[in-house]
């Protein structure tokens, strides 16, 4: 009793190092009732577990179980904890499954992480997105296991699924409650996971919204993820009313020219030929003979024969395709302009 008593003196004083070998030595005396003798050891298993002794936690903790009929989920986890720390994660885990099993709907939310970090560790994502799939229904507005369910499916290349887990989370509303500076990042990672997804629309309707309610900068690259979720989606509207708004950002003429090509896919001429227009006013076109060409193809089709064949012509002066290309729009302009004048 005198050590015992001297041991819960020091650690009531947070003197945990010299209160151990007290409780030792009680231990060793085997002189306590049996409730007062486990008690003792469970204490002490949890100074050296403090103490980051996890050897000598781990070896009172099996003796402590082995007496127990039933001891409390609370044992079971200082026993996994003790072997997880011990980078033994075989054996931590069943410990630590027993006592969720055991603690039901007590069970607490840092013994789930430490399961989950285990199976983290030992790179079991099968088990990691079962435990997760737990965790979402059990703390559903947690953004932080949504994205987790997310990254483990995605470790499985079960890449629906992933986008499922993190769409789920941006229709709660979830990321708009990550700190301020995080929110544009997390909503971009959403619109890039339905681009590579191939759900386009979403992504675009996504990005215009959350840049519309000022969560996305309208920034140059921002834009041109917009523009190619359009794009991809066969949405040329918007993806028109989109490089308007990026074209002037830009050095070059690039952008008009696609758009000419978008309103070409439309079969709106007239705006086909103004956009080439633009593209070529402003320059630095990568292929200026594409825009000649195209301006050539879209008089053609207004049956402003003149307006095709100086542009036509104006093409023949670039690379060689566009030269073959335009080369054949010549030929052709002018057989309709021969049949047009019987």
């Amino acid at each position: 009793m005198v050590n015992q008593t001297f041991g819960y003196v020091y650690a009531a004083q947070g003197k945990y190092d010299q209160a151990i070998p007290y409780f030792e030595k009680a231990l060793q005396a085997d002189a306590l009732p049996n409730a007062g003798h486990f008690g003792l050891m469970y204490s002490l298993a949890q100074l050296y577990a403090g103490q980051e002794k996890h050897e000598r936690t781990v070896e009172l903790m099996l003796e402590y179980l082995k007496y127990q009929c039933d001891p409390p989920p609370q044992a079971y986890i200082a026993l996994g904890s003790s072997y997880a720390s011990l980078n033994r994660y075989n054996e931590a885990l069943p410990y630590v499954r027993k006592a969720i099993e055991k603690a039901g709907n007590d069970a607490q939310e840092s013994w789930y992480l430490l399961e989950l970090a285990i199976y983290f560790e030992q790179k079991d994502f099968s088990s990691a997105s079962r435990l997760l799939t737990a965790m979402v229904a059990k703390w559903p507005d947690k953004l932080k296991y949504w994205e987790m369910l997310s990254g483990a499916f995605q470790e499985q290349q079960k890449d629906l699924d992933s986008l499922a887990a993190l769409m789920v989370a941006y229709r709660k509303g979830l990321m708009y409650e990550a700190p301020k500076d995080q929110v544009e990042k997390k909503i971009l990672n959403v619109v890039r996971m339905n681009i590579f997804g191939e759900v386009p629309f979403v992504a675009g309707s996504i990005l215009e919204k959350e840049i519309a309610a000022g969560r996305v900068e309208a920034s140059e690259k921002n834009l041109t993820l917009l523009l190619n979720a359009w794009t991809q989606a066969r949405e040329f509207d918007r993806a028109v009313a989109t490089i308007d708004r990026l074209a002037p950002m830009k050095p070059d003429g690039e952008l008009y020219l696609q758009k000419a090509q978008l309103l070409a896919e439309k079969s709106d001429w007239q705006g086909t030929i103004e956009a080439a227009r633009q593209a070529i006013e402003k320059g630095s076109l990568k292929k200026p003979g594409g825009a000649y060409l195209l301006i050539g193809i879209a008089a053609n089709e207004m049956e402003d024969w003149q307006q095709a064949l100086d542009a036509l012509r104006e093409a023949r002066k670039y690379d060689e395709s566009t030269r073959r290309q335009a080369a054949d729009w010549i030929k052709f302009v002018e057989d309709r302009m021969a049949v047009a004048r019987g």
